[in-house]
């Protein structure tokens, strides 16, 4: 616990240029959330709800919850969608609100999308945490004021993105001013560093009951370690998915960051579960039981109605 207040001290006093984005494995079900071009993708609106614990059973380890609401495409052309997310790691708090525009060309089969993306966001750091431990009591320390410190900020993003009915690719970056997050005036301490994401997938059909979705998501934030997800989707009848994904980057001791596990159930035609546990294979996995994940998605699609029913027979 000391332990990891101390790191957490040691980048409150240097420059933070870190990953601050929210991680998810199931990445594949919501992309809106890192790409404003999807916004308005389908003709029917999806709202959208993560959770993820990461590293459980580590003290102080992040937890995140995440809403999206892509609504329904308006005009053939344009999409709307809001983010709400919340990322708690250790006595730091970060909340954000976010609205997504979309503008859409339709050329043949292929789709051709713009984004662009505000945000709203708050960081916190609650030195008054029952959790944190001051080795000779905070009394005896007068750098450390055992209260809560928050600032708030603006930002702007942008998004591409193509998609065919065989494969889709897509290029991002959520924030793209780099404002000061920390409590001080000094810019030298904290600011908020860009991240660039990059994605791309293909959709085959294998069998007439058997889809394989091969997807790839890269994630860089500067002056951090890059991340790299190469998911292998299998779906089966449009109802059970079977995913394995493979994670790299974010060490600099280990290639391999992760193996996710994936399972998700269309429960019915509307709703989706999901759920997805990661096996840490860096030297972290000594202090923690690994990642776990859970999605649930409502798609507000139309009832197809009764099927129609010919008789071929003639009298």
């Amino acid at each position: 616990m000391r332990l990891w207040f101390l790191i957490l001290f040691i980048y409150s006093v240097v420059k933070l240029d870190a990953q601050q984005e929210n991680l998810f494995t199931q990445y594949a079900y919501n992309k809106l959330s890192i790409n404003p071009a999807l916004a308005g993708t389908n003709d029917y609106t999806s709202l959208i709800a993560i959770h993820r614990d990461q590293w459980t059973g580590l003290t102080g380890s992040p937890t995140s919850q995440h809403f999206t609401a892509n609504f329904v495409e308006v005009l053939n052309r344009i999409g709307f969608g809001i983010n709400v997310q919340r990322l708690a790691v250790g006595i730091q708090e970060k909340m954000e609100l976010s609205g997504m525009y979309a503008y859409k060309l339709k050329v043949g089969a292929y789709t051709y999308s713009v984004g662009l993306q505000l945000s709203y966001r708050t960081f916190a750091n609650d030195f008054s945490h029952p959790d944190l431990i001051a080795l000779d009591g905070f009394e005896n320390d007068t750098a450390i004021d055992p209260t809560r410190y928050s600032t708030s900020l603006f930002n702007v993003g942008v998004g591409g993105y193509i998609k065919s009915p065989l494969f889709y690719i897509g290029i991002s970056s959520p924030r793209m001013i780099k404002p000061q997050i920390d409590n001080d005036n000094d810019l030298n301490i904290a600011r908020e560093v860009r991240h660039y994401y990059g994605m791309a997938g293909l959709d085959l059909q294998l069998t007439p009951l058997w889809e394989f979705k091969p997807q790839l998501l890269f994630r860089y934030a500067e002056n951090s370690p890059y991340d790299l997800d190469v998911l292998a989707l299998m779906v089966y009848q449009e109802q059970v998915h079977l995913g394995l994904n493979i994670r790299s980057g974010g060490s600099q001791k280990s290639i391999l960051e992760s193996v996710d596990l994936l399972l998700g159930l269309r429960l019915k035609e509307k709703l989706f579960f999901g759920i997805a546990y990661d096996f840490t294979t860096t030297e972290l996995r000594e202090y923690e039981n690994g990642s776990f994940e859970a999605i649930i998605r409502y798609d507000f699609k139309k009832d197809k109605g009764p099927k129609e029913i010919k008789n071929p027979r003639y009298f």
